[in-house]
């Protein structure tokens, strides 16, 4: 027996990656969301180390203040990315964590600049490449973690690195102003590599949306009738199954509708196969009409069709059906200056969930469908669910739902 659950799932994964750019932007935001957690362990190990390398040269109350201010955001930046774990993924939210998540970045941007804007160590070289080292090394591990994000290592590296490279402009020497102008060069070359690697990440999830339309493409053919774009026999006896094996969903009503057209090989063979198909899509077309989305209509063989009506008890069953079976039968077809009509012998059978299985509601929505035809044809007949009833081989549903089932 296939795995429906498994199948839904990926019906559901390929549902979502329909939504092309929207989906994309929101994968970027997820990877980097999901990137944060080693980028802000890295920042506060770093920031330790800095702490320690600077202390002798640096005023201790400016570090420790320093170092809380930058643990206080670090904290900050975590309870957010939990909380954007937990929350509803809407385009509006998209936005506002968007803006957030960037926020957040200029802040930590600025924090670390401000070791450069406090405590730069101006009487020592040797502390001023400590710093110059750190704050590098801290800027190029940004790349990867903020890269996903349209805007966001911008966002941080500049108040980080601006702050050091004035710090050197106005230092005494020309060997300031050349390390200014290298700290420069060294921020846009980041820049540009996050750019890339930004490409990098779209081109990968663009590649995933257009294998995902691919693969929805081809999931929707295996499963739906080319002519009418009705599920397939296949598909409806899966769900079917998927149906009746429900136990969340015990004692809930659910009823069946068969369709076979009367008249149907007169068109045929007074106007061809051509003339047929237009019938065909027009009852496709109709049955469509008249039912929900959460239903399952399907063409179920040459000129028959099927319905699965979840929650629906007898009487809207048959009400429905008898919807169905009065536009069929006013119904008008024009092909090549001719026109073509059918009727409709349909049969209902109605159940509950847990109580009444597949194939007990197959035999009695074929047997009404019989009963309709013995009785004059264009009407409708209904059954309750029941295993004693004889099938034809008209839909050959009840052999093939039980086969698959083994």
């Amino acid at each position: 027996m296939p795995n429906t659950r498994a199948d839904d799932t990926q019906v559901g994964t390929l549902r979502d990656l329909a939504a092309g750019p929207a989906w994309t932007e929101g994968e970027q935001l997820r990877i980097a969301f999901e990137n944060l957690t080693a980028a802000l362990a890295t920042s506060i190990f770093t920031a330790f180390v800095i702490v320690v390398l600077l202390w002798p040269v640096a005023d201790s109350q400016t570090l420790i203040l320093w170092l809380g201010s930058l643990s206080t955001l670090t904290l900050l930046r975590l309870m957010m990315q939990q909380q954007y774990g937990r929350s509803e993924k809407t385009a509006v939210m998209f936005m506002r964590w968007k803006r957030g998540y960037s926020g957040a970045t200029f802040l930590a941007g600025v924090v670390w600049g401000g070791l450069a804007a406090f405590v730069f160590p101006s009487e020592s070289v040797l502390h001023q490449a400590y710093l110059a080292l750190v704050l590098a090394g801290i800027s190029a591990g940004a790349v990867s973690a903020y890269a996903p994000v349209p805007g966001a290592f911008p966002f941080f590296i500049v108040p980080t690195l601006a702050p050091f490279a004035l710090q050197m402009w106005w230092s005494e020497g020309s060997h300031g102003n050349v390390m200014a102008l290298l700290v420069t060069l060294f921020a846009l070359a980041l820049i540009r590599a996050a750019g890339e690697a930004r490409k990098n990440v779209v081109s990968l999830l663009e590649l995933q949306v257009k294998n995902a339309d691919l693969t929805r493409e081809l999931h929707h053919r295996a499963t739906h009738d080319s002519l009418v774009n009705l599920v397939n026999h296949g598909e409806f006896n899966r769900r079917l199954r998927k149906l009746t094996a429900d136990n969340r969903r015990a004692d809930d009503d659910y009823s069946l509708i068969f369709i076979d057209l009367d008249l149907f090989k007169e068109v045929n063979d007074s106007g061809g196969h051509a003339a047929g198909d237009l019938i065909l899509r027009n009852v496709g077309e109709i049955i469509r009409r008249n039912t929900r989305d959460a239903d399952t209509a399907a063409r179920v063989g040459g000129d028959e069709f099927a319905v699965i009506l979840e929650g629906c008890p007898q009487q809207r069953a048959l009400e429905i059906a008898e919807q169905i079976r009065s536009q069929i039968e006013n119904l008008r077809v024009e092909y090549e200056g001719r026109y073509y009509s059918v009727q409709a012998s349909i049969g209902v059978s109605y159940g509950l969930v847990g109580e009444h299985t597949a194939t007990s509601m197959l035999k009695a929505a074929d047997a009404a469908c019989y009963a309709a035809k013995e009785e004059g044809r264009n009407r409708v007949c209904d059954n309750q669910a029941s295993e004693s009833y004889q099938t034809t081989d008209r839909f050959e549903l009840t052999q093939s739902v039980a086969l698959s089932a083994q």
